[in-house]
């Protein structure tokens, strides 16, 4: 920390930042009315992406990156910034277009938080360039800002906070004596939007102006990293020294390892740079522990590999999906840390942390263009998802009725959508109908949870085409058929095992035993009565695990147990029927 920023900024810029976060205030309310009375941009998902992209973003990132509000520079960076967000929004609009779930929520909150991430970094380079009046940076002032930057971010968050949890107990002491204007004030969006910018606004001039305060509470998190450090790299190195003994199944059948390795790993390497790589003149730690904290570093590269193994695995089961392509771009930037510094530290020896010092100037735009690409046509991770799901089966890796159709659907926006029209007309559909089946069905939901039957109930060709009889060629009746998905809608689903099973050895006369798999009662008794069908009960089974629809086949064997009306066996399990009152009564009836 040899190195000190101003200690203020000037007038012009201290009003010129709020005034920026103001017109953000109200710019963020003109699209909630616009949402909340449905007109334009509102009317139109690709322009209000766009557009809450830029009016977000842009002053976010002076926020953060503005030294002096007379500088040329701002007008560079502001002709540039603004038309990339608006791209990426419009690539963000026209991905949720295609997408009616509230997946598009996650669509969001993955954009706001790997853009936000490049805002940060982009933003410690455009404050050093403005500080320094050349193209030119130097780590440690970029380490500084970092600080800076960080705390601000918090700091603000904190006093915004503390402001509405005072306008909260002003709104609930004057409700409790019977006036609830300021109630009601407070919770509208007129109030809310502009007031809250005002405060933020108010709330950053103050603490960067406070750059003493910011110097303090980075000196205390550094004590508290310091004392940290080692510990993390002991976990580290134990846990790679206990893998030949315990083996690498265990970690594998967790599900989890590859997220824990990764998350060790970064907390690793914040803890080592935010320590370390401030002045390597002057070492945090007595040279013994200085040895082995960079040797763990040096490990680190066994985390990412078994890392990426782990991932590997996954994707090699499963094929890719968004969440294991956002593991993969981050395991790939982790070990573009680890491995140059597995690199720099035997090569420089004890110049090294001046080699990772640069090595992470050009590391952290790696991240920040990388971040920024996969929002963008040319890497988008949604894309290469659906291509590889389409692929699986395709390929035959996964069953045409066990392929997720509502993932595509509402995880992967337009390019799902894109995926399931080309998959409709390709030539697997057209030798599997049941994918033509489900797309045409899946397309018609509104939601991924949405349950909708692939079959129509007046269609009996199709429902005979997934109700299986038994015993093979038994003629089952339009009516019974009728009435059984009436009791068993689920059965329309193709997804769902039923079965119809023909009883001969019964009394008064054969029965039809309706069974559902996975339900309780396990299936339902039909008797003819006229041209119409008595429900005699409900049938279980409690002498044999499973389900009975899957299990009971061969008929042939099954028998009513002598002196009973409503236990059947077929020499390995007992079925019992437990006759309805209404059955009962009948058969009490003269």
């Amino acid at each position: 920390m040899e190195e000190r920023t101003r200690t203020l900024i000037d007038t012009p810029t201290r009003y010129g930042l709020i005034v920026m976060a103001v017109a953000q205030g109200w710019l963020l309310y003109f699209l909630h009315l616009a949402i909340d009375q449905r007109f334009w941009p509102a009317t139109d998902v690709t322009w209000l992406v766009s557009l809450y992209a830029v009016i977000i973003g842009v002053p976010a990132f002076f926020y953060l990156g503005l030294e002096r509000l007379r500088d040329t520079r701002n007008l560079i960076a502001a002709a540039l910034l603004t038309p990339l967000l608006f791209g990426l929004g419009w690539h963000l609009g026209w991905l949720i277009s295609g997408s009616r779930s509230s997946g598009t929520v996650e669509f969001g909150f993955f954009f706001c938080g790997s853009i936000g991430v490049a805002l940060f970094i982009l933003a410690l380079y455009f404050r050093s360039w403005s500080f320094n009046d050349r193209l030119t940076f130097r780590y440690s002032q970029l380490l500084e800002y970092s600080w800076q930057q960080a705390l601000t971010m918090a700091m603000v968050g904190l006093f915004i906070l503390v402001f509405w949890l005072l306008l909260l107990i002003w709104a609930l002491l004057f409700k409790v004596i019977g006036i609830g204007f300021f109630a009601d004030l407070f919770g509208e969006p007129v109030f809310i939007y502009p007031v809250t910018a005002l405060v933020g606004g108010w709330g950053l001039v103050l603490t960067r102006e406070r750059i003493r305060l910011i110097v303090t509470t980075r000196a205390v998190c550094e004590a508290l990293i310091k004392a940290l450090l080692p510990l993390a790299v002991l976990i580290a190195v134990l846990f790679l020294a206990a893998l030949p003994f315990t083996g690498l199944d265990a970690i594998w059948d967790t599900g989890r390892a590859a997220l824990l390795m990764m998350l060790l790993t970064v907390v690793v390497l914040f803890f080592f740079n935010a320590v370390l790589s401030d002045d390597p003149d002057h070492p945090a730690y007595p040279a013994w522990l200085r040895r082995f904290v960079l040797f763990g570093v040096m490990l680190l590269p066994v985390n990412s590999l078994l890392a990426a193994w782990a991932l590997g695995l996954r994707i090699d089961q499963y094929g890719l999906t968004v969440d294991r392509l956002i593991a993969a771009v981050l395991q790939l930037l982790i070990a573009a840390f680890t491995l140059t510094y597995a690199v720099v530290i035997p090569w420089h020896r004890r110049r090294a942390l001046e080699g990772i010092r640069t090595a992470n100037q050009w590391l952290a735009l790696l991240v920040a263009a990388v971040l920024i690409l996969i929002h963008t046509p040319l890497a988008d991770l949604r894309d290469w998802s659906a291509q590889s799901q389409v692929d699986r089966l395709i390929s035959g890796r996964v069953a045409p009725d066990a392929f997720d159709y509502r993932y595509l659907r509402f995880e992967l926006g337009q390019y799902g959508q894109d995926a399931l029209h080309d998959l409709k007309q390709s030539d697997f559909a057209k030798n599997h109908p049941i994918v033509n089946l489900r797309i045409e069905t899946v397309l018609t939901h509104d939601n991924r949870w949405q349950n909708l039957p692939d079959i129509k109930a007046d269609n009996l060709s199709a429902i005979r085409s997934v109700v299986e009889v038994t015993p093979d060629g038994a003629g089952v009746p339009d009516s019974l058929l009728k009435r059984f998905i009436d009791d068993a809608p689920r059965c329309l689903s193709r997804k769902q095992h039923c079965r119809l099973v023909r009883v001969v050895d019964a009394v008064p006369g054969p029965q039809w035993w309706g069974l559902t798999e996975h339900s309780y009662p396990a299936g339902v008794v039909y008797q003819a009565n006229g041209e119409d069908w008595l429900q005699v009960g409900t049938l279980s089974s409690r002498t044999c695990p499973g389900d009975i629809a899957v299990r009971l086949r061969n008929v042939e064997r099954l028998k009513r147990v002598p002196g009973s009306r409503f236990v059947y066996g077929d020499g390995e399990c007992f079925y019992r029927i437990d006759a309805d009152d209404a059955y009962l009564r009948s058969l009490a009836a003269p």
